[in-house]
């Protein structure tokens, strides 16, 4: 039996020397062009895409295109330019196995799927959004800060 997915909070200024915004698209269910995924309680699924320069380890930067999950009730991205240093609020890296059934009924590891995911954009250097008042709910919480 496979293992569960396994998810990893990103520390950003200790992993990218910068994060810099290309562009970002609703992601569409599986082979339409028109019908947007969304999540269970209705927010929409983005696709951002960030030119990652990474720390290689040895004083030098790994560059590399990720693509970033978030959802959000409107365009993430709204105003970023293409080309702007960006931060990420949430940041995080999921890993999961792919796997085979084998002949025997088991599963054999094949591989692994890695996916990035995060709450917020914002362009580097920007404040982060002021915390919701101590009166409101954990859901109007949520809603504002994916809204913002």
């Amino acid at each position: 039996m496979a293992n569960a997915p396994m998810n990893l909070k990103i520390d950003q200024a200790a992993t990218f020397k910068a994060l810099v915004f290309l562009s970002c698209e609703p992601k569409y269910k599986f082979g339409s062009t028109t019908d947007v995924e969304t999540t269970k309680d209705g927010r929409t699924k983005w696709s951002i895409e960030l030119l990652g320069a990474a720390y290689d380890g040895f004083g030098g930067t790994n560059n590399s295109v990720i693509k970033v999950g978030m959802a959000s009730t409107s365009n993430p991205a709204e105003g970023v330019q293409p080309f702007s240093p960006v931060e990420l609020g949430g940041f995080e890296v999921g890993v999961m196995e792919r796997t085979k059934s084998t002949e025997g009924g088991g599963e054999k590891v094949v591989g692994v799927t890695v996916w990035y995911r995060a709450s917020e954009l914002k362009m580097a250097g920007q404040a982060a959004p002021a915390p919701a008042p101590a009166s409101s709910s954990a859901t109007s919480a949520s809603t504002a800060k994916a809204a913002a």
